[in-house]
């Protein structure tokens, strides 16, 4: 459960126009770099979709462990994330709309 709190710590802390990386067992926001933000994600093997399927994977265990100490107010807290993420890709009607449907779905179960 830790490695689920850690990166609903990680999605909390999002600006609007950062991205995550969820390549890795915790995830990471990209950092400003030597390389273009796009390079550094292309070389990792980040896609929308695979980034977004993580998320909604970390909240899917989560939301199934809402009992779990720090689980509820770590969900809670990383909604702010979430709504910074459709700032994000606001061009991307689609990732936008799943964004909305996983937002739904957490206020429906916390």
């Amino acid at each position: 459960m830790d490695e689920v709190l850690i990166n609903l710590r990680v999605l909390s802390y999002l600006q609007p126009y950062q991205r995550v990386n969820t390549r890795q067992l915790h995830f990471r926001i990209y950092e400003r770099g030597f390389f273009p933000e796009w390079l550094s994600r292309f070389l990792d093997g980040a896609t929308r979709r695979a980034d977004f399927g993580r998320i909604r994977d970390i909240y899917t265990v989560a939301l199934e462990n809402l009992e779990h100490p720090g689980m509820k107010t770590s969900v809670k807290n990383s909604r702010k994330g979430l709504e910074n993420l459709m700032k994000t890709y606001e061009n991307d009607q689609t990732m936008i709309a799943r964004i909305e449907t996983l937002l739904e779905r957490i206020d429906a179960t916390v």
